[in-house]
């Protein structure tokens, strides 16, 4: 996918004043989303104000054999997003952006179809997987077809 107008000559140039960062959204329902930016201030996109954490994300090899895994590891400098994690019952909803600092409300880049799973932390990092969900292992029909549940079939 090309790059936006907007962004094309800064990724054409050397160097520049202007910084290529990854915004990362939390969400679960019931629950208000955490919004992060690998930056060490606040960032302003699109009204919504990312706080500062560090944050890796290593995106997946495109093998085309198996689904795509990407590794996010996110610095524990607080408590905060580990308890937010913890009080979860199911895996939150993580979308992946990126943006410029020169165009904070134009995304050249979004993946916002991941789930957190396998997640670990210490007290250093807090580490998990980003996964898609897998529709190919759902079971087919879903339902179990018996003279109970459906007597029409077997007359």
């Amino acid at each position: 996918m090309p790059l936006t107008p907007q962004n094309r000559p800064i990724s054409q140039q050397s160097a520049s004043p202007f910084a290529w960062l990854f915004l990362l959204t939390i969400t679960e329902p019931g629950y208000p989303p955490l919004y992060l930016v690998n930056n060490n201030e606040p960032f302003l996109s699109r009204g919504i104000t990312y706080q500062p954490y560090a944050f890796g994300l290593v995106l997946p090899a495109d093998d085309g054999e198996s689904l795509p895994k990407a590794a996010l590891t996110i610095d524990n400098i607080s408590g905060e997003i580990v308890e937010y994690i913890r009080a979860l019952a199911t895996p939150p909803e993580i979308v992946v952006e990126l943006v410029t600092s020169a165009y904070p409300d134009v995304v050249e880049k979004r993946l916002d179809f991941l789930k957190l799973r396998n997640v670990s932390y210490d007290a250093l990092n807090i580490t998990g997987q980003l996964e898609v969900n897998n529709v190919l292992s759902l079971a087919f029909p879903d339902e179990n077809y018996d003279p109970t549940h459906f007597p029409g079939l077997f007359r």
